[in-house]
Formats: structure tokens, C-alpha cells, sequence
């Protein structure tokens, strides 16, 4: 009888099940208010004294992984505008000059931190430290070695290009002879390396030109006429690109937002001489294979990043 008593009280009615329904689905519309709750509200003041394809590339990893961590804009995150009297919680600026740090990061709790392109600004201890890690003028030579024509294609409506005109001349530097070509508008791409695929062994392709829609015909172009496609941005390797040596300005973004929340939090174990940003390679081996690029085993272990 007691066990038939229990059983008989597990069956609800249907008010009563309704009531459960209402109190279980207000806890699940509860949970995103509740989320953001636990997230501190953020207020970043941004001041960037450049433009370009890197500062956009830098603004977008940022954005990435704030949202990553919860902060989303208009919600637990406000971009301040630096023209106004309003209160930040940390202050970034961002500078592609030369001997300055790349990123600088202010609290208003007094802490700061940066990141630095340029290891000449960093003291004479640091900047012999093994954690820093030199770039290689000669990386061409190392996946090319029998590169001699370096081909390069370039908008004439770009002024952010200061960049590629210093890589060119290091490359020329080390006996790479350099083509040039320049086109109006991205409808020139597919022509323009059909022209300039008999002439060279590889063509450099910089941010402006790979995050063109048409960059596929540069593709096809190349692979056609056993071409090797070296970029500049580390995200056309998923386009296509075989190669790319540089700084990867979209993970530096993801480290400034991560360093940018720890100093909101007041963190005071944050190390300058860990965020100095080095060079790494991608590689996409399909792309290489299709290109007729055959690659040593030194090479690809030195990758960060493969896509095969």
C-alpha cells in the first residue's frame, strides 16, 4: 500500500506540469542575462595611429576574442570614443611606427603592458633572449631554393604597401630579381598574372591583393604554370596560397584582447618581454603539391600552421 501511495503522487497533473514548463523555460531565458551578469562590464578607448589591411586585421582578432570571452558590444562591452570625456577601462593604441611599441595597453589602475614589432625597442637584455625568435630575410631561398624571379602584383590605388616595398628590396638584396606589376582594379588580377607567370619562378601576393573576392583566377593562373603563390596575410593560405612568412596580425589581435581582459582584471603578472611578435609560417601542402613546389623536410617542421 505505501509503495502504491508513491507511485501515486509522482503523477502530476497537468496544471502542475504546465507550472514546471513556465518555471523550466524562464531558467533558460534567464541564462544569457545571467551569463553576461558574471562578465564585468569592459569600456576599451582605441587610438590607432595608422590605417591599413594590418591595423584591420589586428581590430578583427580583437573582436574575435572578446567575443570569445564573453564581451559582446552594446551588452558588457563599450568602445569609448577617445573625442569625448568618457572613463575607460583600458586604453589601447596602436602604432606602426619604427623603435615604438606596436600596441600599448593602459589600465586605470596604472598597470600597462605592449606589444612590440621591432625588437631594437626593446632593452639590450631582452632583445637577446631566446624567446625572440629573428626573422629571416632569406626565408624564399629556404622553401625556393632555386627561386630567382620573384614576381609581385600590387594596386595602384593601395598606399599601405610601405611594408611589401621593404621585403621587396630585402629579397633584391639577396639576389632575387624583382617584377612589378601594378593593377587598376581587381578585374586586372587574372590577365595580369597570366602576363606575369612566364617571366617568374613565384609571385608575392600582399594583404590588398589577397582579400580581393577574385584572388581564385591568381590561383588557377598559377597552378596552370607551376607558380608558387607566396602571400603576406596568413589567412590566404586557406585561399589557395602555398606559403606565407609573417607576422600573423589577426593572433596578435586574439593576444592583445586576452592581455587587454587581464588588465582590466588588474592582473600585475604581465610580462612585456613575452609579447614581442614574431614571425611564423604557413603552409598549405595541397596548394604547394598543385604548384609543383616540393618542400624539405626542414621546412615543414619549421610550419606553425599546415593545411594539407
Amino acid at each position: 500500500m505505501q509503495a502504491g501511495h508513491i507511485m501515486e503522487r509522482s503523477h502530476f497533473t497537468p496544471h502542475y506540469t504546465r507550472m514546471l514548463w513556465v518555471v523550466f523555460l524562464t531558467f533558460l531565458l534567464s541564462l544569457p542575462s545571467f551569463s553576461f551578469a558574471q562578465t564585468p562590464h569592459l569600456r576599451v578607448a582605441v587610438s590607432s595611429l595608422d590605417s591599413g589591411m594590418v591595423i584591420n586585421h589586428v581590430q578583427s582578432g580583437l573582436q574575435l576574442e572578446l567575443s570569445r570571452q564573453g564581451y559582446v558590444t552594446g551588452t558588457n562591452l563599450t568602445w569609448v570614443d577617445n573625442n569625448k570625456s568618457q572613463v575607460s577601462d583600458i586604453d589601447m593604441t596602436i602604432s606602426m611606427a619604427q623603435n615604438t611599441p606596436f600596441i600599448t595597453l593602459v589600465s586605470q589602475h596604472g598597470l600597462s603592458t605592449e606589444i612590440n614589432l621591432d625588437e631594437e625597442h626593446l632593452d639590450e637584455e631582452r632583445s637577446h633572449s631566446h624567446s625572440i625568435e629573428h626573422y629571416e630575410v632569406n626565408f624564399i631561398k629556404k622553401l625556393l631554393p632555386g627561386i630567382n624571379t620573384l614576381g609581385v602584383i600590387l594596386d595602384k590605388n593601395t598606399t599601405d604597401i610601405s611594408n611589401v616595398k621593404q621585403f621587396l628590396a630585402e629579397q633584391e638584396h639577396k639576389g632575387v630579381r624583382i617584377i612589378s606589376y601594378y593593377i587598376n582594379s581587381s578585374k586586372d588580377l587574372r590577365a595580369t598574372t597570366r602576363a606575369l607567370a612566364p617571366l617568374v619562378d613565384a609571385i608575392y601576393l600582399p594583404f590588398h591583393i589577397t582579400d580581393m573576392p577574385e584572388l581564385h583566377h591568381v590561383v588557377t593562373v598559377a597552378e596552370r604554370n607551376n607558380v608558387a603563390l607566396i602571400g603576406e596575410d596568413h589567412q590566404s593560405v586557406d585561399k589557395g596560397v602555398f606559403a606565407v612568412y609573417s607576422i600573423d596580425y589577426i593572433q596578435v589581435g586574439r593576444d592583445t584582447a586576452d592581455l587587454l581582459v587581464r588588465l582590466a582584471e588588474g592582473s600585475g603578472e604581465l610580462h612585456t618581454d613575452n609579447y614581442f611578435a614574431q614571425p611564423v609560417l604557413s603552409i598549405n601542402l595541397d596548394a604547394a603539391a598543385r604548384m609543383g613546389v616540393e618542400l624539405s623536410n626542414e621546412v615543414i617542421d619549421k610550419a606553425k600552421y599546415i593545411i594539407e
